[in-house]
């Protein structure tokens, strides 16, 4: 537990007690009767023990202002601020307080699904080409193949596909023209927090939380690539022109250390060292990834 979180509980049983006890002064103290016992000693004395107005008490508790009692829970009020400013349409200031508590608070209660709604919301953005995705228009040239195009562009076939609504890859012509999205994206394997991160530069874009992490040890920030993205189909290497690629089991190969990322299957298997996606997360990270993407594996 941070000292900050410490500090901030123990303010507020301070704050509570002195309520408490505040509330107690009050009941006793707002109005006195002349019939009441002696009292037994001198601080009994000081309080009068006719119970006071309820409407006294109530506007007591007002001034003391309850509602500014310290966030002994790290995080959950900015959560809970953001979740009414997605409610009312103001999705800017929703995403600063989300970003607030996955960058400060990032073990928190509410932080697995801040992450969640930030991914679908850079998602969404990534997708539709707004901001800084670098969706553009590609006018296919004589001599062009749809391989061809993704490795120029720097992208890959399933995400051209998804973009372009195609089918099938086998027919091009010059003249025709194709959206087309860079892939310039990093992924970082957080070991000390258990998650799969995607990140566009500094920019945040998603995270995955694995089933199985079983990495290599090491020490620090350890830099590497994906070497290669593989696919297969009923025990079979395929690749993305053909017809079964789309139903095929996608693996994202490290340079070094050696390691893969993958979907569950029967795996892991004895000595196996990676990490294990769900089927749907890896098909997602199929259409953002390439070889040539840089990864950080940090300890």
């Amino acid at each position: 537990m941070r000292i900050i979180t410490v500090i901030k509980f123990i303010a507020a049983i301070a704050v509570l007690s002195a309520l408490a006890a505040t509330l107690v002064l009050a009941e006793r103290f707002f109005s006195s009767d002349p019939e009441q016992e002696t009292p037994s000693n001198k601080l009994e004395a000081l309080i009068p023990a006719k119970p006071a107005p309820v409407e006294e008490v109530e506007q007591l508790v007002e001034k003391l202002e309850v509602d500014n009692l310290p966030d002994v829970t790290p995080g959950e009020r900015a959560f809970e601020s953001a979740r009414e400013l997605l409610t009312v349409g103001d999705y800017l200031a929703a995403e600063e307080k989300l970003k607030y508590v996955t960058t400060y608070y990032p073990t928190a209660p509410s932080a697995k699904e801040a992450r969640r709604i930030l991914g679908e919301m850079n998602m969404d953005r990534l997708f539709s080409g707004i901001g800084n995705s670098g969706q553009k228009t590609y006018t296919v040239q004589r001599g062009d193949s749809f391989l061809k195009i993704a490795r120029d562009n720097q992208t890959n076939l399933d995400l051209i596909r998804l973009l372009n609504g195609l089918d099938r890859v086998d027919r091009l012509h010059p003249g025709d023209e194709l959206i087309v999205m860079p892939l310039n994206l990093r992924l970082v394997v957080d070991v000390r927090q258990q998650l799969i991160e995607l990140w566009k530069g500094s920019q945040y874009i998603k995270a995955y939380d694995p089933m199985v992490m079983q990495v290599p040890k090491g020490q620090g920030s350890v830099k590497t690539k994906i070497s290669d993205v593989e696919a297969k189909a009923d025990g079979r290497v395929t690749n993305s022109s053909k017809t079964n690629y789309r139903s095929s089991e996608k693996i994202f190969v490290f340079a070094k250390p050696q390691m893969v990322i993958r979907s569950p299957g029967d795996y892991p298997k004895e000595g196996f060292e990676g990490v294990i996606l769900s089927d749907a997360d890896i098909e997602e990270l199929a259409l953002l990834l390439r070889s040539g993407n840089s990864v950080e594996i940090r300890y």
